[in-house]
Order: structure tokens, then sequence, then C-alpha cells
């Protein structure tokens, strides 16, 4: 009977030790789906296209295999072993009307006044004479929106007006402002000549319109429908787009 005793337990100690063991090579296998899947969350990679970007008033063409990989709310551009940091300026395919957003943005519904937030390595992407942002989540149709980076720069999509002293600049869709506050310097590139003006010492007041809305870049205040809205920064308060 003790002979009996022991073989039972000791089988059931080899039981818990199997067990134990498939236990954790589960929780093994979970830990390296997740990082997995973390890492392709955060990594984009762009092949047999090219890309480029303005940074200030330089612009920077990028060939080959390209990686964006993002970590810790930063996203770095890498190209043949070298990194680059980037900012919210965005990406911009060289053969096709689309555009990568490096970081998380807000789009900005003009005709409802609601601002919402999309994820990073969300594409603009034309489709015959509209735009869609469209991720793996997300394929919805630009109207009267525009987008920003909650802090100095603005994308838009329909034809607009650039006004400050007295200037009056047009820029087409896909076309950026950035109009830094603090250092009172103005970016205004235009999509469809594919030129960035520089203007520094801005003292008025920088404004984008057109015939859905006003936006006062100084502020980051819009003016739609005789309302008047203050554009949300921490994007933490907003909804993400559906």
């Amino acid at each position: 009977m003790k002979k009996i005793l022991k073989k039972v337990l000791s089988n059931k100690k080899i039981v818990a030790i199997i067990i134990s063991t498939l236990i954790l090579l589960l929780l093994i296998m979970i830990i390296l789906f997740l990082f997995a899947a973390k890492k392709d969350l955060n990594s984009k990679n762009i092949k047999d296209k090219d890309i480029y970007i303005y940074f200030g008033k330089e612009k920077f063409d990028f060939k080959g295999n390209i990686t964006l990989d993002h970590d810790n709310k930063i996203t770095n551009i890498k190209l043949n072993n070298k990194k680059v940091e980037l900012y919210s300026e965005p990406i911009y395919y060289t053969k096709e009307k689309s555009v990568i957003l490096p970081v998380d943005y807000s789009v900005v519904n003009t005709s409802l006044g609601i601002q919402n937030k999309i994820s990073y390595y969300t594409e603009i992407v034309n489709r015959g004479d509209d735009f869609y942002l469209v991720n793996n989540e997300l394929d919805y149709k630009l109207n009267n929106n525009f987008l920003f980076d909650g802090c100095d720069l603005y994308i838009f999509i329909k034809p607009s007006k650039v006004t400050f002293n007295n200037e009056k600049i047009d820029i087409s869709p896909l076309s950026f402002v950035n109009y830094v506050f603090d250092t009172r310097e103005l970016y205004i590139y235009d999509y469809e000549n594919d030129k960035i003006k520089y203007y520094d010492n801005v003292s008025t007041d920088v404004f984008v319109s057109n015939e859905n809305y006003k936006i006062n870049l100084s502020s980051d205040n819009m003016i739609y429908k005789s309302k008047e809205k203050l554009l949300m920064k921490n994007f933490n308060y907003l909804k993400k787009l559906k």
C-alpha cells in the first residue's frame, strides 16, 4: 500500500511539473506574440516607393527600403543603417498623391465642429477627386476637414488661402502650414508646386481660410458657421475617429 501511495504521489509531482512547464511555455509564447504584435504596430516598412519630407526649409528625399519606427511617442526613419528623428511634418510619397502621418494627429470636422484623434502611420490617400484617411481600422472620407498636430502644424485637404501682414498665398490640397508662435517663424508648403516659403518675424496673426472655415494659427482658433472654437491640443481628451 505504501509503495502504491508513493507511486501516486510521485506521479502527481510529475504531472504538476508538466503542467507548470506547459503554463510557463504558454506564458512565454503569449509574451513573444505580444512583443511581435507591438513591434509590427510600431514599425512600418516602405519598399520600392520613394518618399520626401520637408524639415524647415529643406527637402529630404528617401529612396530604397525605408523603415519607420515609433517608440515612446517618437517616430524615427531608418535608411541604410542611419536613423533620423521625425517630428510631425507629413511624409509625402514621391510618385503618389498620398501622405503618411508620422505621429498622432487630430482631424477636425468643420461641418460639425468636432475634433477626433487619429493614430500615427495613418495615411491620407487620394481616390479620384476625394481624399481618405486610411489605417488598419479606418477608411474615412475627408470632406470639410483639416488636420492638426496639436502644436503648430496644419494639413489642408481643400484649396485654401494663407493671409498675414499684406500677404495672400494660395495653397493646394495636401499642403501644410507650420506657424511656430514662440519664434514667429512661418513655413508654407504648397503641395501642387512642391515649394516651401519661409517667413521670419511674423508679428501679426496668421489665418488660413476657404469657403467652409477660417483658422487663426496664432491662437489655434477656428471660425465656422459664425461660431468659434479653440482647438484641443491634448489628444488624450479626444475620441478616436471611427
